[in-house]
């Protein structure tokens, strides 16, 4: 009896002992279990958080995108509102408001020039004078930016100045790049040599040392005759190269190269019309300003209709221009 109570008392020992691991074990599972469960709500907020972060980020750039296209519509109509300003009022746009500026290369009397009392500051000559009746006719101030000629063409398209005056004359070429207005002067190339020269026609250029200015009508007219020749930058230049025998022929407008034989001793003029075409000077606005070459176009018409430009032109021919 007491061996079957001693094991009795051992299964039921052994029977508080499994059950007292099973208790345990059901309590790590479930702490287990939370653990898990904890993680999961982590990483599902977490989640949420950042969508709700995307969805703030997206919210803030498509205003920023509504912002700018806002702005841009405002300027736009800004703009616009510029635009149907001018025309209503007859306005030209310019560089610099109420300022019409002209390019020049003030090297070619008596067309532009450099005087100790110009029409326009400092510069004189046929050209300015017909630029500032221009500006002023039409409510507007001019003004005047001096630079090489080979760069007026240049600066007019790269917006540094509103149009060129310059005894520009009006080329297939020139006309892809720029807008001209009707012409205002006929010229043509003539050859300056002393009184003594023996050179009466192109042809006798031929074994002669010939002077051009840069950029100049008489430059192309040389090159196309297949003489060799040296450039000079500045009319002035080229004479001075003749009135010291260093050369034997300047070719040039004929009425600047009235002016430069008048200005100098021993000089004379030779022409010959079958190998120098006539030529139009004309002033140059950018391509498409129909605005401004309209209203050029205007000022120049009337001039010629009325005498102007025939009257500037006579007068500065027989005047002396100031280097």
């Amino acid at each position: 009896m007491k061996k079957a109570t001693k094991v009795l008392a051992l299964v039921l020992s052994m029977a508080m002992t499994m059950a007292a691991l099973t208790a345990c074990g059901n309590d790590t599972a479930a702490a287990d279990s939370t653990d898990v469960t904890a993680v999961e709500d982590t990483q599902t907020d977490a989640a949420a958080d950042s969508e709700a972060a995307d969805a703030q980020t997206d919210a803030a750039a498509d205003s920023e995108a509504a912002d700018a296209q806002t702005d841009a519509a405002a300027d736009s109509e800004a703009a616009d509102t510029q635009t149907d300003a001018a025309a209503d009022t007859g306005a030209v746009a310019t560089v610099q408001d109420g300022v019409l500026t002209f390019g020049t290369n003030p090297e070619f009397p008596p067309f532009e020039f450099v005087a100790a009392n110009g029409v326009i500051d400092q510069y004189d000559g046929i050209d300015m004078a017909i630029a500032k009746q221009i500006a002023e006719e039409n409510g507007m101030t001019a003004a005047i930016e001096s630079m090489e000629f080979d760069s007026l063409l240049i600066a007019l398209q790269n917006g540094q100045i509103d149009a060129v005056i310059a005894g520009m004359t009006v080329t297939d070429e020139r006309k892809e790049a720029v807008d001209f207005s009707v012409p205002y002067y006929t010229a043509t190339q003539v050859m300056i040599v002393k009184e003594d020269s023996d050179i009466a026609k192109a042809a006798d250029m031929a074994d002669k040392k010939i002077c051009v200015v840069q950029g100049y009508t008489g430059e192309t007219c040389v090159s196309d005759m297949g003489y060799d020749y040296e450039a000079f930058k500045k009319g002035t230049e080229a004479i001075l190269e003749l009135v010291n025998g260093k050369c034997d022929v300047v070719v040039i407008d004929s009425a600047t190269a009235q002016k430069y034989v008048d200005d100098n001793e021993g000089l004379k003029i030779v022409e010959d019309p079958d190998a120098f075409e006539s030529e139009e000077y004309a002033i140059a606005v950018q391509k498409g300003n129909t605005q401004l070459l309209d209203m050029i176009n205007s000022a120049i018409e009337a001039k010629l209709a009325d005498g102007t430009i025939s009257a500037l032109s006579a007068q500065y021919l027989d005047a002396d221009s100031e280097e």
